[in-house]
């Protein structure tokens, strides 16, 4: 094992998560979205299942240790701030979909990664039927593509 990765190198795979929560709570709690209002962020192949337990301890952590841990004072809670301001794409992902309606159901963008290991490429209609079938029609829609045209002005006239 090389001396620069800390246990199973499988661990590490894992930790595009804890990355992206990092950036996103910097720019958060850093006032950002709140001095550019109009700014958009999308995570990429990170998933999208721990988003809403990391709002709520957003929330958490900003109501009752802001004073302690230095915050500056924000215009809405910093679960607010993520629904408004951060899209999230993932592929396999079966809590993404079971638990969008915690989140902002417009700022999910599923993705089948092709060409990349965590592809669900061929079997990409298989997942789809399978993880999204409680799904409201127009829901469905906005997540497989409608969210990701809208966000980068695609079909638009």
């Amino acid at each position: 094992m090389s001396a620069s990765i800390r246990g199973p190198k499988i661990n590490g795979f894992l930790t595009i998560i804890r990355g992206n929560q990092d950036v996103i709570g910097t720019m958060v709690f850093g006032g950002v979205f709140d001095r550019n209002p109009k700014l958009r962020i999308v995570c990429v192949e990170a998933d999208a299942g721990w988003a809403p337990h990391y709002m709520y301890r957003m929330d958490h952590a900003y109501e009752r240790h802001r004073n302690w841990l230095t915050a500056g004072e924000l215009s809405k809670p910093p679960s607010e701030h993520f629904r408004e301001h951060v899209y999230l794409t993932f592929q396999d992902d079966l809590v993404a979909f079971r638990m969008a309606d915690l989140v902002n159901v417009e700022r999910l963008l599923w993705a089948n990664d092709f060409p990349h290991s965590d592809a669900t490429w061929p079997h990409s209609q298989e997942v789809l039927a399978e993880h999204t079938a409680h799904l409201p029609d127009d829901v469905r829609a906005k997540i497989v593509g409608g969210n990701a045209a809208a966000l980068y002005g695609i079909g638009s006239a």
